[in-house]
């Protein structure tokens, strides 16, 4: 009965709540209507429309939410007893990282886990946030935590690089400062003595970026704010790799990671720039919300990530002792 309750109060309509849960909404305010008579309170205000909770209301949401976590934290200890025959992973990510990093992640972990259930969120960075600190997923992969309120462990390290169309003029200008295929491969452009450009160059061409709220739009600024200009931005993308794709399509200049450039195996279809600043790196982490119950499969799952992404051109291998973690 309580899942009736829960339900009118997500959809803010008894009709609504009623087609979700199978139901004919007179038998579903009447199944509530016993809940509130037994209970000697009203749970809604059903003058307003949408229907909203009463202050009563919101404290029976509250317990029942809370009741919600420890049946779940109980799942999970039980799903530990069985060792890892059965569980249950919910990894989150932007489009980018599910798209390019996560999948040899899972394949590597199904291969030794192959009973563990997986389930991969995408969305925005900040939805993303929300959804981990509201345990509506387990893990995160991201690019910055708040210590405060999450556990996160480091992945790996990406570079930006500028990524200018082949056909721009200032290429044969810069002709010994663009990274050389052979020098991406064998990492010598993270050398911290390995020619950079100077992004001032650039200042007057076009730029392509991601919409604000993505990470990467926060470092091309500040990269271009050190740099003594403001980019003229001709497009705003949801995306980095389509962001890269516009970029060897001659649209703009874009900032881009070496990631990206690993990925897709097309080095030569822009050229790259190292642009040699401690502002143009940027760390990975995969983290999960503080003082939570940690299955024994997110346990393995953050192990295997490690593992995994330390493999990649600029990883680190931190694989956590659990018995510390907090």
């Amino acid at each position: 009965m309580s899942d009736y309750v829960y339900e009118v109060y997500k959809e803010k309509s008894f009709t609504n709540a009623a087609k979700n849960l199978f139901i004919s909404q007179p038998a579903l305010s009447t199944a509530i209507k016993k809940i509130e008579n037994e209970l000697g309170v009203e749970l809604f205000d059903r003058s307003s429309s949408p229907v909203v909770l009463t202050d009563a209301g919101e404290a029976y949401i509250k317990a029942l939410e809370e009741i919600k976590v420890i049946e779940k934290n109980l799942e999970y200890e039980l799903n530990d007893i069985t060792n890892l025959e059965k569980g249950y992973v919910s990894i989150s990510a932007a489009n980018f990282i599910s798209s390019y990093i996560i999948p040899r992640i899972i394949l590597t972990y199904k291969n030794r886990f192959p009973k563990i259930v997986i389930e991969l969120i995408e969305s925005n960075s900040s939805d993303l946030h929300e959804r981990l600190l509201a345990e509506e997923t387990e893990l995160l992969i991201d690019y910055s935590f708040d210590e405060r309120l999450f556990k996160s462990y480091t992945l790996m390290e990406e570079q930006v690089l500028l990524s200018v169309p082949n056909g721009n003029p200032l290429n044969r200008k810069f002709t010994e400062y663009a990274i050389s295929k052979e020098d991406f491969y064998e990492n010598k452009y993270l050398n911290s003595d390995y020619k950079t450009v100077d992004l001032r160059k650039f200042s007057d061409e076009p730029y392509i970026f991601l919409k604000a709220g993505n990470n990467t739009h926060d470092m091309g600024l500040k990269l271009c704010k050190s740099a003594g200009f403001k980019p003229r931005v001709s497009l705003y993308l949801d995306q980095l790799m389509t962001s890269y794709n516009f970029s060897t399509s001659g649209m703009g200049i874009a900032f881009i990671t070496d990631t990206v450039i690993r990925n897709t195996n097309n080095f030569d279809a822009s050229t790259i720039y190292s642009l040699g600043t401690d502002a143009a790196k940027r760390t990975v982490y995969i983290g999960h919300k503080r003082n939570r119950y940690i299955s024994k499969a997110v346990k393995q799952f953050i192990s295997v990530a490690i593992e995994v992404c330390s493999s990649f051109g600029n990883g680190f291998s931190n694989i956590p002792k659990w018995n510390h973690c907090n």
